[in-house]
C-alpha cells in the first residue's frame, strides 16, 4: 500500500536525547561548570518549550536559538557563561554525534531496495545534515527535508506541499510518515491528508484528537504495515 516513507530524524531514526546529553555536558566541561542532570532536564524542558513554540508558529528558528540558553542560565542561575561561545559549541556538537535507535540504519538499508524514503525535520540545517552523513542514513535516503530550509516548519501545511512537490509522482495514498511527535508529525500528516505512523516505545495512550493509522513501539514493526 505505502511506497513512499517519510521519516522524522531526531528520537525516531536517531536518539536525540543521548546527542543532546553529549553535547550539553561538554559544553559544561568547556564552560568551567559541573555537568548536572538536573540542569539537563532543565534545559531539556525549556528547549522543547521552544520548539513548541516555532511548530506554533509563535516564534523564529533565529529566535529559539537566540533566546533559548539566555533563558536557560538565567533560570539556572547561572552566571559569567558566554551564551554565543556555549550556544555555537553545543549545535557543532549535537552534529558530530548520532545514536541509531532500534537498529535503524540496517532497517532503512532493508527498505532502500523496495521503498522510497525521505527525511522530513524542524531540526537545524547544518546539525542534522552532518548526523545523516556520518551515521550513514543519507546515502540510503532519497531526499532529505529541513524546515530551516524550506522556510517552513512541520506541522504546517506549507511544509508539506513543498515536500510533495519535490517528491517524484508523489501519491498521497501511497505516503505514511513516521516519527514520535504527536504535535509535528502526525499533525502534520492530518493536516497534509497522508497516513500516520506514530512511533510510540514508551507505549503512551494515543489522543482522541489525532489520526493516528498505525502505532508501533520498535521501528522493525514497521515491517508488516509495508507488508514486507
Amino acid at each position: 500500500m505505502y511506497t513512499t516513507i517519510l521519516w522524522d530524524l531526531d528520537n525516531t531514526l536517531l536518539d536525540f536525547n543521548a546527542s543532546e546529553k553529549y553535547a550539553f555536558d561538554t559544553c559544561m566541561i568547556q564552560a568551567g561548570l559541573t555537568p548536572d542532570d538536573t540542569l539537563l532536564s532543565l534545559y531539556s524542558q525549556l528547549t522543547r518549550s521552544y520548539w513548541n513554540r516555532l511548530e506554533r508558529c509563535e516564534i523564529t528558528k533565529e529566535e529559539l536559538l537566540a533566546q533559548r540558553f539566555v533563558h536557560f542560565f538565567k533560570t539556572a542561575g547561572i552566571s559569567g557563561v558566554d551564551v554565543t561561545v556555549f550556544k555555537d559549541s553545543y549545535q557543532r556538537l549535537l552534529g558530530s554525534v548520532f545514536y541509531c535507535l532500534d537498529d535503524s540504519l540496517a532497517l532503512c538499508r532493508k527498505l532502500h531496495a523496495t521503498h522510497r524514503q525521505y527525511i522530513v525535520t524542524n531540526g537545524v540545517a547544518s546539525t542534522q545534515r552532518n548526523k545523516l552523513r556520518g551515521s550513514g542514513l543519507a546515502a540510503l535516503m532519497d531526499g532529505c527535508f529541513i524546515s530551516e530550509e524550506l522556510g517552513f516548519e512541520k506541522p504546517s501545511p506549507e511544509f508539506f506541499r513543498l515536500c510533495m512537490e519535490q517528491i517524484p509522482a508523489f501519491q498521497k495514498k501511497e505516503a505514511v510518515i513516521v516519527g514520535d511527535s504527536l504535535t509535528s508529525d502526525m499533525l502534520g500528516g492530518n493536516r497534509a491528508g497522508i497516513a500516520c505512523c506514530w512511533y510510540n516505545p514508551g507505549g503512551v495512550p494515543a489522543p482522541d484528537d489525532l489520526r493516528i493509522d498505525h502505532i508501533i513501539r520498535n521501528l522493525w514493526d514497521l515491517l508488516p504495515i509495508l507488508g514486507l
